[in-house]
């Protein structure tokens, strides 16, 4: 499964469950934000009982809200079938340089005729509260992804300069419509059959002319994973790196690649994927390394195999979980990332969730190597992950 079934699976998996009912809310408690931060606190740690994630995982530090203690770039993306999240970008709107909802969807309907579906997604109310929040230091740059494209469509698009003009118009006119700071583009997990060559000639006059207007374009890339196997590899990146303004690089969801159960992020995985790229320090800075704010649940037989697909959790479906059953927690060093564990029934269970141990190794591993942040998405973690950035 490729990155973009996987998160279009994971989509519609959560629609209905990832937003409070009316009942849910009435029984939440209302929680008493801290006086100092996680790592004040000593919660940013290996060795931590799962009691104290139950107690903490709400609370957040009040003061620290509205400080960006994180020196580069920092992207949250949300989307509307995790209500959840809006409700996060307002209150720690502060803690990010771009704000990706994920609204849109672009269409061709006729020759040099394009038109942005998902619009009635947008929300001005919401888009002017987090600016306002931010001070106007928060940009809006929407994700926008191609749809219900023919084989007819693509050959217009790839070899008419015209269709690309008129794509580029459509896009500044919406921008300035909605307030957009401008765009977050992913297109290399959909259209990879058709040739980069034509992809990445399509990506850089959509910036150029985006950027004529000082509206910013940023590209999803996807991670490496084998040496044969790159749907963006080091020569698109040197043939773009001057003309996008980040590139937002999906460090995370390492089943859907390597299909072997385990983390969701091999720290090493992770670092050897920003050295892959670049080593200059002016064009790290535009990588923005992929944080995931969501897990994964795998469930094994007595033999160690997978019996299903795993599962992706939540931040609510963790700590009922924690709550709920019996599970070790265990500190896997050599990735960075903590897992849960349950042996009932002849049957293993796996859990590879974010800690703040996990995030904080991440978070100085980009500090190390100079590059910024991007988070798939603020509605999947908990209220205390927001302290470290």
């Amino acid at each position: 499964m490729n990155n973009f079934n996987f998160l279009l699976l994971f989509s519609m998996l959560f629609i209905v469950s990832s937003t409070l009912t009316s009942d849910e809310k009435k029984k939440a408690k209302k929680v008493k934000p801290a006086a100092v931060s996680v790592e004040e606190r000593g919660l940013v740690k290996n060795e931590i009982e799962l009691d104290e994630i139950i107690k903490n995982h709400a609370i957040y530090c009040d003061k620290c809200k509205n400080m960006k203690t994180f020196e580069n770039k920092v992207l949250g993306y949300v989307t509307p079938w995790n209500a959840r999240g809006y409700d996060v970008a307002k209150v720690f709107a502060n803690k990010f340089d771009f704000i990706s909802p994920v609204w849109l969807q672009i269409q061709r309907v006729g020759p040099k005729n394009y038109q942005l579906s998902g619009t009635h997604d947008i929300d001005m109310k919401w888009i002017k509260n987090v600016k306002k929040k931010s001070n106007q230091s928060s940009l809006l740059v929407p994700r926008i992804l191609f749809e219900k494209l023919k084989m007819e469509d693509l050959h217009a698009l790839f070899n008419n300069e015209e269709e690309i003009d008129s794509l580029a118009k459509m896009l500044l006119s919406k921008s300035l419509d909605f307030q957009f700071n401008g765009f977050v583009l992913e297109i290399y997990m959909q259209l990879s059959g058709y040739g980069k060559n034509n992809i990445n000639h399509l990506v850089s006059d959509l910036a150029k002319a985006l950027h004529k207007h000082n509206k910013l374009l940023i590209l999803v890339i996807p991670p490496i994973m084998k040496k044969n196997e790159k749907l963006f590899d080091k020569r698109d990146f040197d043939l773009l790196k001057d003309d996008i303004d980040c590139f937002s690089l999906m460090t995370y969801d390492y089943y859907s690649h390597s299909r072997l159960i385990g983390p969701n992020a091999p720290i090493d995985w992770v670092r050897e994927n920003i050295e892959y790229f670049t080593d200059e320090p002016l064009y790290r800075q535009k990588i923005l390394l992929g944080l995931n704010f969501y897990g994964m649940k795998f469930v094994t037989n007595s033999k160690g195999e997978s019996r299903s697909e795993p599962e992706p959790i939540l931040g609510k479906d963790y700590i009922k979980l924690i709550k709920n059953n019996k599970l070790n927690l265990k500190w896997e060093n050599k990735y960075k990332e903590h897992i849960l564990i349950s042996n009932e029934n002849n049957q293993k269970t796996f859990i590879f969730y974010p800690t703040l141990s996990s995030l904080h190794s991440r978070i100085e591993l980009a500090k190390e190597l100079g590059t910024g942040l991007s988070i798939w998405e603020l509605g999947q973690g908990l209220d205390y992950f927001y302290d470290l950035l």
